[in-house]
């Protein structure tokens, strides 16, 4: 049981006020990254899983946190701090998880965790790069794939359709104005961004 184990640090910044683009993995991240640096250089970065591995991200989220060795090994970042917001873990998950959120709607991959996350450190413009979330879309790069495990970025199937159903709940929770995505399935949930 979770209960079991240490519950992480207490995340105390506050991001009031500052940009995050939450980066996946989809083959539109590094153009949609280029544009968005323009009009938002100085934004912080939240890697989701093996993106850190392209953009030099501030934070990795992942529902995969028994996975956060391995990303954390091919991060641009070596001082980057590891998120997730799920609920259940192994023993052998705990300690490679830095902050664990509670209050996390899971189900709409590692990138509708990172928006939920990246709306309770507070900040105020979140922005979705790479994560057109169409399913299908494939990924910018080979990337790494569990025997078994289907992965969202070749599919799009019955799997694909229920995290489009918890990305649409997703945006019943947050403020629309804050949520935005560069391209796809997201971007009719949120809107593009407006830069200005």
């Amino acid at each position: 049981m979770a209960s079991e184990f240490p519950q992480g640090k207490h995340y105390s910044n506050s991001h009031l006020g500052q940009t995050v683009f939450v980066c996946g993995s989809a083959p539109c991240l590094p153009d949609e990254y280029k544009e968005a640096r323009k009009h938002r250089p100085d934004a912080l970065v939240i890697g989701v899983n093996e993106a850190v591995s392209f953009v030099r991200a501030d934070f990795l989220v992942s529902y995969h946190a028994e996975k956060f060795d391995e990303f954390k090994s091919k991060s641009l970042n070596p001082e980057i701090t590891t998120h997730t917001g799920k609920g259940y873990r192994e023993q052998k998950e705990e300690s490679q998880i830095d902050y664990r959120w509670d209050g996390i709607k899971i189900g709409a991959t590692s990138a509708g965790d990172a928006v939920q996350i990246a709306r309770q450190m507070g900040f105020s413009e979140i922005i979705m790069i790479g994560c057109p979330m169409n399913g299908g879309d494939g990924y910018f790069k080979e990337t790494t794939e569990d025997e078994g495990c289907p992965r969202f970025g070749f599919n799009n199937n019955e799997m694909v359709k229920s995290h489009k159903e918890t990305l649409r709940a997703i945006s019943n929770t947050v403020n629309l104005s804050m949520v935005r995505s560069m391209s796809g399935f997201s971007s009719e949930i949120f809107g593009k961004p407006k830069w200005g």
